[in-house]
């Protein structure tokens, strides 16, 4: 058996595992992590440019959270000296008087974070990109932005190595022996142990917690990047993060220009059920056309999709996460189902899983997001 017990082993180096790690770190906690591919990869959840910000929730203990999550946020930036959050400003749109955007403005009221109805000449002379009816409700709020999502893992994981944890990439988990006196983390080659154990293996979680048979949903998702003919219109100086919830009930969203993809459009949700090891990369051809559609209609200026790629969801069948202990295991912690709506509350779940790991609880409402609620 090793010799040598790490205060907390973090599985997975995703936008979980990274900020858990890095939290970990820097109140001197000896930590490992082991990461199946190598950090940054594009086979899970965390990869790519950009990733929304935003406090506008239809559940209200997430815009919250999100208080604290923007903090944490700001805190990374002064650690590394990095400019990982860009506010543009939001508008969701929707039919006249539809439920979600009723229900976020509820929300925000509640939470004390202001937005606003706008009209549509309002719109019109703030962003003419849009082409909107009349009958349409637009609710603005002005901090939302996104993440340099790709960066913020990579900033994590170097902010946590500069703390002294170790980093292993390229090294598969294949099994937690739960039921020792020190949980034992197997690789195809070697065993680690450590006091606790932080599991932020996202598409892969299910494997590893077999036991539990978990209700986590793993689905191919799809975005698509367009690249006008104007790219200034389409800074984040110059266009919002927008949301719409479609006659059709569909739920999509769009960022602005940055990085070298382009302005990134894609339909939340809806995919189709895939195993993590075997799902098929390729971009539907079907998926494109559909993204096109809806922009040829809301935002024609933008054109046709320049590129596009897949990435995977893991979801529970309520969209909540999950942030707990394993029900036989108190040393083994569960931070899991994030997709969709999760990265921007990496900052914030890295500090949860940290208090966790150190004090055995957190000051904050972690309930909605038990096993076994």
């Amino acid at each position: 058996m090793p010799s040598h017990i790490y205060d907390a082993i973090v599985i997975g180096a995703g936008g979980m595992g990274s900020a858990s790690a890095y939290h970990l770190a820097k109140i001197g906690a000896d930590v490992l992590v082991l990461e199946q591919f190598q950090r940054g990869h594009k086979f899970g959840s965390s990869h790519g440019e950009t990733r929304i910000i935003r406090f506008f929730y239809d559940k209200p203990f997430y815009a919250e959270l999100m208080k604290t999550a923007y903090s944490e946020w700001r805190k990374l930036e002064s650690a590394s000296n990095k400019q990982l959050l860009f506010i543009t400003g939001s508008i969701n749109l929707g039919e006249n008087g539809n439920p979600y955007g009723q229900s976020i403005k509820k929300s925000l009221d509640a939470a004390g974070v202001e937005c606003e109805w706008w009209e549509q000449i309002q719109l019109s002379e703030r962003f003419p990109q849009f082409s909107v009816s009349d009958n349409m409700d637009i609710l603005w709020q002005k901090d939302t932005g996104f993440l340099y999502a790709s960066e913020c893992v990579l900033t994590h994981l170097q902010l946590a190595e500069q703390h002294g944890a170790t980093v292993l990439e390229n090294t598969r988990v294949i099994k937690i022996d739960w039921q020792t006196d020190f949980p034992t983390v197997h690789t195809a080659s070697k065993q680690f142990q450590g006091r606790k154990i932080v599991l932020t293996a996202g598409a892969w979680t299910s494997y590893l917690l077999r036991e539990l048979n978990l209700s986590l949903s793993v689905t191919k998702q799809q975005v698509c990047y367009y690249r006008p003919t104007d790219t200034e219109l389409f800074q984040p100086n110059q266009f919002p993060v927008f949301t719409e919830i479609t006659k059709s009930g569909e739920f999509v969203y769009g960022i602005p220009f940055f990085g070298e993809n382009g302005v990134k459009v894609a339909r939340h949700g809806l995919g189709t059920n895939v195993l993590p090891d075997t799902c098929d990369r390729t971009p539907d051809a079907d998926y494109i056309q559909r993204m096109d559609r809806y922009i040829a209609e809301r935002i024609p200026s933008l054109g046709k999709t320049v590129s596009a790629e897949v990435c995977l969801y893991t979801e529970t069948p309520d969209e909540d996460f999950i942030i707990d202990t394993h029900p036989q295991c108190p040393n083994l912690l569960i931070a899991a189902g994030f997709s969709g709506h999760g990265f921007k509350f990496c900052s914030l779940v890295g500090r949860i899983m940290s208090e966790l790991v150190s004090r055995g609880k957190t000051d904050f409402d972690i309930s909605p997001f038990r096993i076994n609620r």
